[in-house]
């Protein structure tokens, strides 16, 4: 094409819903079960890679960007998700990006949970150094 571009997308949501997914009122907010595809915006250039998770009632972006060609050429972008819970990133059929997905993106509750029970002691002091009485 003849125009450079600095700022656009050419990715696909994909619905939730099947049957029940309501064409007429989609627009650029609709829940999405799942983004993928180049983006473009100033200095920011990646590949888009999110999923919806209900449990969290958030999208979760990868962990680390994939990166997007950015010449005036057209590119296959493609998503690989299967049953393993191991998904693949090509672009121009060329494996760009692959792992599992409990590793890339946040799906898991952190290993380590806070305790609310847990709190400092009344006397605790908060300064990064404090004077030893015995000195």
């Amino acid at each position: 094409h003849e125009q450079k571009i600095d700022c656009g997308g050419a990715y696909i949501k994909l619905m939730p819903g099947g049957d029940s997914f309501e064409a007429t009122k989609f627009g650029g907010d609709t829940p999405y079960a799942i983004m993928f595809g180049p983006d473009i915006c100033g200095q920011n250039k990646r590949t888009h890679v999110i999923f919806h998770y209900d449990k969290k009632e958030d999208n979760l972006l990868i962990k680390k960007d994939v990166g997007c060609e950015t010449d005036q050429l057209s590119h296959l972008y493609t998503l690989v998700l299967r049953p393993d819970n191991t998904f693949e990133v090509f672009v121009d059929n060329k494996s760009v990006r692959s792992g599992k997905l409990e590793d890339e993106f946040d799906f898991l509750p952190e290993k380590e949970m806070k305790d609310p029970e847990q709190s400092k002691p009344e006397d605790w002091v908060d300064v990064r150094e404090i004077p030893d009485p015995e000195d």
